[in-house]
């Protein structure tokens, strides 16, 4: 008799169960097509309305000002190395504090080798002196992007280097200029000429 009602109970929950999930199911499905339908039906203004608060929210939380203008390039022998940008805030995250107020220097950099040859630069190390006064002898190595040493043929790397200021003022500076060596060759390659380059940016 305990059996049969074991069974029973255990039947009787099974069909609860699947009519529950049959249920939820349906309440999904049919709140897709509502708003599937509500998407159809729906005013083309006010949805030009909702992106444009969009994009005025992202704008708004961006801590960054860029200068996108802020360029510069050069071909040495085959390496082609460029600046595509720099960005400054006085509101950047540290790798100690996200919530931090840091005044930040940020270059985007990029290299390519289009010699069948090796190339060693680094301008994740470079020197950055800014129109504010400052001189930082080395970026932040935690939060930039490692795109220094030996560049094989064929070979492109980016990416952003980013140098903390000590007295602050990012959103001030007027311009920047950067220095760093580097040469042609393999990185244990001693006795390769050196190349030096010192550079100046305007950002404003």
């Amino acid at each position: 008799m305990k059996k049969m009602f074991l069974v029973l109970g255990t039947i009787f929950l099974m069909v609860m169960l699947a009519a529950c999930g049959a249920d939820s199911a349906k309440n999904e499905l049919e709140k897709n097509d509502t708003n599937k339908a509500e998407a159809k039906t729906g005013d083309k203004a006010s949805k030009a309305d909702e992106d444009q608060e969009d994009e005025e929210e992202e704008k708004a939380e961006d801590i960054w000002t860029y200068y996108d203008n802020a360029k510069w390039s050069d071909d040495y022998n085959g390496l082609k190395l460029e600046v595509q940008k720099v960005v400054v805030s006085d509101k950047a995250p540290t790798m100690d504090d996200e919530n931090a107020n840091a005044s930040a220097v940020g270059v985007k950099f990029r290299m390519e080798n289009t010699t069948d040859g090796k190339f060693t630069f680094y301008p994740d190390q470079a020197v950055l002196v800014t129109s504010t006064g400052e001189q930082i002898d080395m970026p932040d190595m935690w939060v930039s992007d490692s795109i220094g040493g030996e560049i094989d043929k064929g070979v492109i790397k980016e990416g952003n280097i980013i140098w903390y200021l000590e007295r602050g003022n990012a959103e001030a500076i007027e311009w920047i200029k950067m220095s760093f060596t580097g040469h042609q060759g393999d990185e244990d390659d001693f006795e390769a000429e050196t190349k030096e380059y010192e550079f100046e940016i305007k950002l404003k």
